[in-house]
């Protein structure tokens, strides 16, 4: 089905987004100055080795199992990043019209949105090699007939842009595909349940993650052809782009692509099979008692979560190294201080962290920016606070902002550093804290994956 109407917004859309970037640049940021024998390709400020990627949230392709964040096109580049050995960071957008937009702004090195790309503006960005394909399907509810000679109205989201063909069921004039404004796959498939509408079109690979939440609902007749699922690359980066796409070329015939396809895009996936069902909103058994215990400390549910999952997995006997133990793995002295042991129930240890990252939170409430505080709170938890107030001493003592994670964590991996950690401004000495800045990128990460995918409550 062509989208004429769409189609002239996007492009519309698109121009608008390339003249305001490439105004901006040319007025804002001075171009470097570059030794004319070097060939070294050029990197916006920040990029440096790391490839930054940016994916629409997808039912297949970024999910929590278990607790952890994964997904199709998640693993797929987080493998991407390791065959290169350049580290990769991966963020979540889930209104189509910001990716779209973003596909556009040069913060991204890779952006994995399927949106119509016949209409893209090729000087300034491109398409990558196809990482998968997939295909058009109707959804209907169990037991419904298609064969009768009524209108038959097939509803899909306003972003929904792939060729649709009909004459598989029979005469095409009795169907007609509706697309509706406001609304995402999930929402129709709540719909059809719901019996507000009776057919919708969803993509295979969609189709297999979303059906074990909606047992009245099954899997229809294909109605399309086979399409090419791409990354939308920025030109501005010749050199890497060259390698994201020799390496999709070679990479889609391994064996381990193929796992990773019978992982995500088979509707014997073990993953969807082992996530997905009533508990489709849970990240953890435990997560009733953390809403109730953040709660009451006006703390985030789900960056408590993330540090349970980094600290053991919600597992409640595990014992750590140094006496820590449960399933917030505590430190003796601090658990003693909110009243648990290790024979303490896994609930009340539950009500102590909540209760011990109230307490790091308050420590940097109103000192860093609101944005960041959370970074701060995670680093504090696995480091303890003396060490956080350390790094930001020092930044502030050599001219950064001490407000902001990315600067204070700089300094906070130097304190493994004589000249740092024998500074008059530190007080609490050596301190080993790449790993730290690790953790909290790894904490944040995920914690940003579960604000996505589920509810504040």
């Amino acid at each position: 089905m062509k989208r004429k109407h769409v189609s002239y917004i996007f492009i519309a859309v698109a121009v608008i987004a390339l003249v305001v970037v490439l105004f901006t640049h040319d007025r804002i940021q001075p171009l470097p100055l570059i030794n004319k024998n070097e060939k070294k390709e050029q990197q916006p400020i920040g990029h440096g080795d790391t490839i930054k990627a940016l994916i629409f949230y997808h039912a297949a392709d970024y999910f929590v199992y278990q607790g952890s964040v994964i997904g199709f096109q998640y693993d797929l580049i987080r493998q991407l990043g390791a065959d290169l050995n350049r580290p990769v960071t991966i963020s979540i957008e889930s209104d189509p019209a910001q990716i779209f937009l973003k596909s556009f702004s040069g913060e991204y090195d890779i952006v994995g949105y399927d949106f119509d790309k016949s209409n893209f503006i090729p000087w300034y960005i491109s398409e990558s090699e196809p990482h998968s394909y997939t295909y058009p399907v109707l959804i209907t509810r169990k037991k419904t007939a298609l064969d009768d000679d009524t209108l038959h109205v097939v509803h899909a989201p306003e972003n929904y842009v792939h060729p649709v063909d009909f004459s598989i069921l029979g005469d095409t004039n009795n169907w007609k595909l509706q697309e509706d404004e406001d609304v995402e796959m999930e929402d129709l498939f709540d719909m059809l349940e719901d019996k507000t509408v009776d057919y919708i079109v969803c993509n295979y690979n969609e189709a297999i993650t979303l059906l074990p939440f909606y047992k009245s609902l099954s899997l229809g007749p294909r109605v399309g052809e086979n399409f090419p699922r791409t990354w939308v690359l920025h030109n501005s980066r010749d050199s890497l782009n060259r390698d994201i796409n020799e390496w999709l070329k070679e990479f889609v015939t391994t064996k381990q692509y193929q796992k990773l396809c019978e992982k995500y895009l088979t509707a014997h996936s073990y993953v969807i099979q082992r996530s997905f069902g009533a508990k489709r909103n849970n990240i953890s058994s435990y997560d009733k008692c953390m809403q109730k215990a953040c709660a009451r400390y006006h703390i985030d549910w789900r960056f408590m979560s993330s540090i349970v999952w980094q600290e053991s997995h919600f597992n409640s006997d595990l014992l750590g190294m140094g006496g820590s133990f449960g399933i917030m793995q505590m430190m003796p002295a601090t658990a003693a201080r909110y009243g648990i042991t290790d024979t303490s129930s896994v609930e009340e240890q539950l009500w102590a962290g909540a209760r011990y990252i109230s307490y790091l939170y308050k420590i940097f409430a109103n000192k860093v920016d609101t944005s960041d505080i959370y970074y701060f709170v995670a680093g504090s938890y696995n480091s303890g606070p003396g060490h956080i107030l350390d790094a930001q001493a020092l930044c502030k003592k050599h001219g950064g902002d001490h407000t902001h994670w990315p600067e204070v964590s700089n300094y906070l991996a130097l304190k493994s550093h004589k000249d740092y950690y024998t500074d008059p401004v530190v007080k609490c000495g050596y301190y080993p804290g790449k790993h730290t800045v690790r953790y909290v990128s790894e904490v944040m990460s995920r914690y940003h994956g579960y604000v996505i995918t589920k509810k504040e409550e």
